[in-house]
């Protein structure tokens, strides 16, 4: 197969993860990826771009994100831009005939997803969403003992994701809490990959009941310095515009139940994704914190020794045995980002949709929007309501 050349559409710290994970699933995964050229580089700010793209091998940037898209020599467009971003420069990529690895979320309204979705679908183009947690081999181990009624019927999920990096009132105002820019606020930022993995492992969502709350209403400016990693001048102060938290009840098609929580604001914890899935005869647990493990949960068992068991990710679960051939060495979050590049190349190479594509990034756009929705008018939102706005 011809080499891939692909096109960087943004170049801070998302697309330097993005470019490594391309170059390391080419060591990793070997003479199942094809050879993979970094051809073009663009950044708002030259000077990232430069460096990015130097770093790569590329000896070409741009601070205009459509003389990549545009250039007929590149296969693939990467995007890892501001959130407001993404719509437009997917769109352009899907009318160029282009494949696309975007990070989430995949737009700022489940009306503009769903428009992508489809167009792509129709293009024939193949798609994926940065939902990286997904790729971890415990998850697709979790889907197995799942799928294969390893736990009996699920009766109940229970999500959360929290983090602190927004505990200090005086941490800057930055383009996450402008609404215009990113959105939604811990909901579609980071609760987005609590709900896809309750879309992944449980099902699709029927209707939810939800509540959002800001709790620092005003950050300082910042005065340098881009997302997470700005700088503050504490003189001018602006107006925070979306949540802090958020709380949601989940209703699923197939019956079951089920709760998510995610906050910024999480005092104590950097990086919390869990959740709990109960069903008839077992259950299942995870944290992001312990990413190599999984507890196993099975009423099957004497009733003398049953109790949670902890499942060490290994070879024998999916591409672990590509990174280490034991348990107990562990992977971590830039080994999910390889998987994910290898996943989209392995895809456009076998001619077949990736996981998690824009038809999937649609569907939790829909559930952001019903959230959304709820909390606005204090209600249950059943998800149909969305499909018939949108129409």
């Amino acid at each position: 197969m011809k080499s891939i050349r692909v096109g960087m559409i943004g170049a801070g710290w998302m697309g330097k993860s993005h470019a490594a994970a391309f170059q390391n699933a080419a060591l990793i995964f070997g003479n199942q990826m094809p050879q993979i050229v970094i051809a073009k580089v663009a950044d708002t700010t030259i000077d990232a771009a430069r460096a990015l793209a130097q770093a790569n091998d590329c000896g070409i940037w741009t601070d205009d994100w459509r003389e990549v898209v545009l250039d007929p020599s590149i296969d693939v467009i990467d995007i890892s831009t501001p959130n407001d971003t993404h719509f437009p420069i997917a769109q352009a990529a899907i009318a160029a005939g282009k494949h696309i690895y975007c990070e989430k979320p995949l737009t700022l309204s489940f009306q503009e997803s769903e428009l992508l979705a489809n167009q792509a679908r129709a293009a024939g183009v193949v798609t994926l969403v940065g939902f990286n947690y997904l790729q971890n081999p415990a998850q697709q181990l979790a889907r197995d003992i799942i799928g294969s009624g390893g736990i009996g019927d699920i009766v109940h999920f229970r999500g959360i994701r929290d983090g602190e990096q927004g505990v200090d009132p005086l941490a800057p105002f930055t383009w996450r809490h402008d609404r215009k820019i990113a959105g939604s606020g811990a909901l579609g930022d980071t609760g987005t990959h609590a709900l896809a993995m309750a879309q992944m492992l449980v099902g699709d969502v029927d209707s939810v009941f939800g509540y959002s709350k800001t709790f620092v209403t005003e950050r300082p400016v910042s005065r340098g310095g881009s997302g997470y990693f700005s700088k503050a001048d504490v003189g001018e102060m602006r107006a925070v515009e979306n949540d802090d938290t958020t709380v949601c009840m989940l209703a699923f098609a197939n019956g079951a139940v089920g709760s998510m929580s995610c906050s910024r604001v999480a005092t104590g914890r950097r990086a919390w994704l869990a959740y709990e899935i109960q069903g008839t005869n077992g259950a299942l647990c995870f944290t992001q914190q312990r990413m190599n493990e999984l507890q196993l949960y099975r009423r099957t068992e004497p009733a003398r020794e049953r109790g949670y068991k902890t499942i060490h990710v290994g070879p024998a679960h999916g591409v672990y045995s590509y990174f280490h051939n034991k348990a107990g060495f562990g992977l971590g979050y830039n080994d999910l980002k390889v998987i994910e590049a290898y996943e989209i190349m392995s895809a456009i190479r076998e001619r077949r949709p990736a996981f998690p594509d824009f038809s999937f990034a649609a569907i939790i756009s829909q559930v952001v929007d019903a959230i959304l929705l709820s909390a606005e008018q204090e209600r249950w939102v059943d998800l149909k309501e969305l499909v018939k706005s949108s129409n």
